[in-house]
């Protein structure tokens, strides 16, 4: 599963290489979407948006033209999510819609707040994806970045699953527990009911290609439940 996923990867990466974003061809980019899994969609996406910022501030400019690139992926995918498609298809476009808005948002306050250095934190506490094609274990091509964290993606096969949106709080969130597991601590988000804790947590672990469960520990959770885990 977990090969099987990574060589999925680098056929996508190569794939989506090939699109020219000043002549985004809605066709070209269908049958792209249709013929990889959601997960390896997303982490395209990610693995492009990480990589390409990182060129740009790497030779010291700003990342505008990256920005240009997000916002006509974004006029694309709205226009194609308005026409009739599959219901696989449209909630692949969903998951890419709600990702590339966040990355809109963070490229945004890159160039607002003149980020021109790879070493910045405002870059630095980003979670960023990387491809590493030398990489002679499949399944540590792909490295997930966030502040001092550094973790390999899980390649789990997770399904189309719901993308939870993230906000500037989702963020601080993914920064806090992705600092405590490369100390190897643990976390424990604190709040309200029904304001997004587990969610947040779960969504994290998709994020870093992880299966989790969840468990409701009250007063009936006890060895006999674990009997029939």
């Amino acid at each position: 599963m977990r090969n099987t996923l990574a060589k999925l990867l680098a056929q996508s990466l190569e794939h989506f290489a090939k699109f020219d974003f000043n002549k985004m061809d809605m066709d070209s980019y269908m049958k792209w979407l249709d013929a990889y899994p959601a997960q390896i969609i997303g982490i395209t996406a990610d693995i492009w948006w990480s990589e390409s910022s990182e060129k740009r501030l790497a030779q010291s400019q700003r990342v505008e033209d990256v920005l240009a690139s997000v916002e006509k992926t974004l006029e694309l995918l709205s226009d194609s999510v308005l026409r009739n498609q599959t219901s696989v298809r449209r909630k692949k476009l969903e998951m890419l819609i709600t990702e590339f808005v966040h990355k809109r948002d963070i490229t945004r306050e890159l160039v607002t707040s003149n980020v021109v250095n790879t070493t910045d934190f405002q870059w630095l506490k980003v979670m960023r994806f990387y491809f590493v094609a030398k990489e002679l274990d499949p399944v540590k091509c792909c490295v997930v970045k966030m502040a001092n964290a550094v973790f390999y993606y899980g390649f789990e096969y997770l399904g189309i699953q719901e993308k939870l949106v993230q906000t500037p709080l989702t963020d601080q969130c993914y920064l806090t527990m992705t600092q405590a597991l490369h100390a190897r601590l643990g976390g424990s988000p604190f709040g309200p009911a029904g304001t997004g804790k587990t969610e947040s947590v779960k969504a994290l672990g998709q994020q870093l290609g992880r299966f989790v469960l969840v468990f409701n520990c009250d007063e009936t959770f006890d060895f006999q439940v674990c009997l029939f885990l």
